[in-house]
């Protein structure tokens, strides 16, 4: 549902009331989950109206700009892969194999021989229901990698006799949905399953055991005589004490209430001005005043605005102040129906306000579409028992290796400590393997591999096209075409995991030059040819847009001016 770019139609603010709906639609549909896990009362909850790539209309529920639920046909609630790392028991789990998460991510759904069965009879599938929600994780680790319907019931499953969809994937780790806020994106938690021990299976006839019950300290039993005697004291400050509390507890809260107001305030006011000054030139002017500050505003705040905890308690009042400062002119169409009719971008306080300028914005308003192939990664996580031999190689104990990177890392220990026989091709064990491996007995350096990573956790990571280690120069050359026209040809973006699709929009935005795409014989990857000297534009493109480092790229020297940019 979200392995290709969905489009976001509008983002809004939930308000309390709306939160509270909220709140009682999670309450009705998962009862047995803490809603204040999920929405703490003081986050910040944001709507997003999308449209998927398949024309599918869903709604996103957003808690601090993370993506928590989704909204299918019917207006039933979908946790996300961020909510069930937060509340595992929210929905059952069907568990698959850990080679198939791949196969997933490239847009299959579930099938029913990869999933392992709970058990033998009715009850291997569990006893869930036609379309039902299911998580779904991998035999190594207990957390989930994705959500899905079952296309059947668990009778109908069984009866398949092991052949068909199970489970219909709806949003998967590694999808545009995961990856809707780039900056808080994480990886799988590692949570290993519980190993059965023979405590869980007694032998036959013997007495289950009973597990004892924690020690609960119980407080000393007051004396009935020693409650009235405390009870019935004197104090002859009671009174003074308890007025002298309730006023102090006044004071603090109306100086809460106080700063309260004024740090609303000041969201309020830096929201507008960065309103100003980043979409000022935008507005469609005239616009109502309901839209500007729903379109531009609330999406310029740093937190949740509350109206009601400022001194204006209206968005009318506010904006009536603005009017008197001179930032905006309003005019009153009709009773109740205001529209802004002129903005002054020339005020000095919008002129002098520091604001971030978003990425999107400095590229000629370009959509919020990725910019770089995802692939997820075969990793191996450095366990306790090889944390002695990769510690010696700078790496930290949990840390995740892919799978290429361990023969490599292999063979330069080998090397280094002059562990290979020429002759036979063998490598001999030195203390630091013998005590991993257990035995002194040599073996081929595929054989050495095999052994690591076998007392290493499996595990993937979805990794997107900014490595650049290990992977060509772009090149930038110049070539004339017929009539005498110079071309700029860009090679080797495709080995950075550049999309060609959207930088090809770009450069036809930025740039204003005709783009196309053209294969070379006897060669891989396609090569980029943008109309006229471009040199300095794509550079400038590739180092600030999509950070690819300078000593990255070769022919930088052929721009117009004839200087290279100095800048490492």
């Amino acid at each position: 549902m979200f392995l290709k770019p969905y489009r976001p139609k509008s983002s809004a603010a939930l308000k309390g009331s709306e939160g509270k709906k909220l709140r009682q639609r999670l309450e009705l549909a998962y009862p047995h989950i803490s809603v204040d896990l999920l929405m703490p009362t003081k986050a910040a909850l944001t709507q997003i109206k999308i449209l998927t790539h398949g024309g599918i209309q869903s709604m996103v529920y957003c808690v601090d700009k993370l993506p928590m639920f989704f909204e299918l046909d019917g207006g039933q609630l979908v946790p996300t892969l961020y909510t069930l790392w937060t509340v595992k028991d929210i929905l059952p789990y069907f568990t698959t194999h850990e080679g198939v998460l791949p196969k997933l991510t490239n847009g299959a759904d579930l099938m029913l021989p990869g999933v392992v069965p709970l058990g033998v009879g009715l009850s291997m599938y569990g006893h869930h229901k036609k379309g039902q929600l299911i998580a779904v994780n991998l035999t190594n680790n207990s957390s989930a990698v994705g959500v899905g319907r079952l296309t059947r019931s668990s009778d109908e499953l069984y009866m398949c006799g092991g052949h068909g969809v199970a489970v219909n994937m709806l949003h998967l780790f590694g999808d545009k949905l995961w990856s809707h806020e780039p900056s808080l994106v994480q990886q799988i938690p590692l949570l290993k399953t519980k190993a059965l021990t023979t405590e869980d299976f007694p032998a036959l006839g013997a007495e289950p055991q009973r597990k004892t019950a924690p020690k609960v300290d119980v407080p000393p039993v007051i004396a009935e005589s020693e409650t009235f005697a405390t009870v019935s004291a004197p104090d002859l400050d009671l009174e003074a004490s308890t007025a002298a509390l309730t006023l102090e507890n006044e004071e603090s809260t109306s100086q809460d209430t106080l700063s309260q107001e004024i740090s609303q305030e000041t969201i309020l006011k830096n929201a507008f001005l960065a309103a100003l000054k980043n979409n000022g030139k935008k507005l469609p002017l005239p616009l109502l005043t309901s839209n500007f500050y729903r379109l531009y505003v609330v999406t310029e705040a740093t937190e949740q605005i509350d109206l009601k905890k400022t001194r204006y308690k209206k968005l009318s009042n506010f904006l009536a102040e603005m009017v008197d400062q001179g930032f905006i002119v309003v005019r009153e169409e009709s009773k109740g129906v205001d529209k802004i009719t002129s903005v002054d971008l020339e005020h000095p306080d919008v002129v002098n306000f520091i604001t971030d300028v978003k990425v999107n914005d400095a590229n000629g308003g370009v959509s919020e579409t990725p910019l770089f192939h995802s692939e997820l990664k075969e990793m191996y996580i450095v366990s306790d028992v090889t944390a002695a031999f990769f510690t010696k190689l700078n790496y930290k104990r949990g840390e995740g290796i892919p799978v290429a990177q361990i023969k490599k890392i292999v063979r330069e220990y080998v090397s280094k400590n002059g562990l290979l026989d020429v002759q036979t091709k063998l490598v001999r064990p030195d203390e630091t393997l013998a005590e991993l491996f257990g035995h002194q007995r040599e073996g081929t350096l595929s054989e050495v591999c095999s052994l690591i990573t076998s007392k290493m956790e499996h595990s993937y990571q979805m990794c997107s096209g900014k490595d650049t280690s290990g992977k060509p120069l772009i090149q930038m050359s110049l070539a004339t075409r017929s009539g005498n026209k110079k071309v700029t040809l860009v090679s080797n973006i495709e080995a950075y995991g550049i999309i060609l699709s959207e930088f090809i929009k770009l450069c036809k935005q930025g740039a204003a030059a005709s783009t196309t795409i053209v294969k070379l014989p006897h060669q891989k990857h396609e090569q980029l040819q943008i109309q006229g000297n471009q040199v300095r534009f794509i550079f400038t493109l590739l180092t600030e847009t999509y950070k690819v480092p300078p000593k990255c790229i070769l022919g930088l020297e052929l721009a117009k001016d004839g200087k290279k940019n100095k800048r490492k």
